[in-house]
């Protein structure tokens, strides 16, 4: 109990505060150690999103907070030491209710929350219970309610790359949480790549709206449009991301491409580091489609397209002019 009530109030830090770096990573490394933290985790924060008064509660000190209810009700310091177990006991009593609530809603498990995680070498899928489905990359991980009854239809991936296909459905967005970042849509398909330090969105169809944090306005998206979000650097930049689900397809597609977005595109697709040493003297841009084929090959199409010499050390790719 003393370990779950630990968990407890570091996710109320770390709601409280949530540009703080060291309280996310600790929250982040103790939600991965188990299923139930990580319900646990999306249920507080659930609760922490749907009530109005909690944006704020300070809740893991407890002078802050009484300090707080005293100021927000107009109470001095004068007679502090008369009043102290008055207002320890209304503040005892705020802290009950909202623990009180979150027993409710383990204890009902009307909204029970699934886990779907993919290993090495392994892709898989899942349909929810509105008939969308999300399609995972291998090494990831997304959380998901067992059926949807509330006004938003709400998953979290946790980590990895994720197809979502969505299914259509006017009266409920559909809303897909990373990090603190969110992906708002009604009906559409987009994929999603998060890691520690990026979180890269590319549409497929439809429109998506991505807000990066709490603090900015909503990016729209279209099909065909693609951003990458910096999260240490708190910057959003424009990509290109008609490759974005190639783990998926196993096709890779080039129009019209310069050759150091090609590097990077062979980057993360074959997850071996491609490095463009200097600058081509060529404008000439790559056109070409590849399906099921190995980097080996589609380098020797490289050779045979550019005036270039490939070399290997060190398990990275090196790219220069003849």
């Amino acid at each position: 109990m003393k370990d779950q009530t630990t968990f407890q109030h570091l996710v109320l830090r770390h709601l409280d505060e949530p540009e703080h770096q060291g309280l996310l990573e600790e929250t982040n490394h103790m939600r991965s150690l188990s299923e139930d933290h990580e319900k646990e985790f999306l249920a507080i924060k659930r609760l922490w999103e749907l009530s109005g008064q909690a944006s704020r509660l300070q809740g893991v000190d407890a002078e802050r907070s009484l300090q707080q209810l005293k100021v927000g009700m107009g109470i001095s310091d004068s007679g502090k030491s008369h009043n102290i177990f008055f207002w320890m006991s209304i503040a005892a009593s705020l802290f009950l209710a909202v623990f009180a609530l979150w027993s409710v809603i383990f204890s009902k498990d009307e909204f029970p929350l699934l886990v779907k995680e993919t290993r090495n070498g392994i892709i898989d899928s899942v349909r929810l219970a509105d008939g969308s489905q999300i399609f995972l990359a291998e090494n990831s991980k997304v959380s998901y309610p067992e059926k949807f009854d509330a006004a938003i239809r709400a998953v979290t991936l946790l980590k990895g790359k994720a197809f979502f296909k969505v299914a259509k459905d006017p009266k409920h967005a559909f809303e897909v949480t990373i990090n603190h970042s969110v992906v708002s849509v009604l009906g559409t398909s987009f994929n999603i790549n998060y890691t520690q330090s990026t979180i890269d969105l590319s549409v497929k169809t439809g429109r998506v709206a991505f807000r990066a944090n709490s603090k900015t306005d909503p990016s729209i998206l279209s099909a065909g449009e693609a951003l990458s979000y910096d999260l240490e650097k708190n910057q959003l930049k424009k990509e290109n991301g008609i490759n974005a689900t190639g783990w998926l397809t196993k096709e890779l597609h080039f129009v019209d491409m310069p050759l150091d977005e090609v590097c990077r595109q062979l980057s993360d697709y074959y997850q071996v580091k491609v490095v463009l040493l200097g600058k081509m003297t060529t404008a000439k841009k790559l056109n070409a489609n590849f399906s099921n084929t190995s980097i080996k090959e589609v380098l020797q199409v490289l050779k045979q397209t550019y005036p270039i010499k490939i070399t290997e050390k060190d398990s990275i790719i090196y790219v220069k002019n003849l």
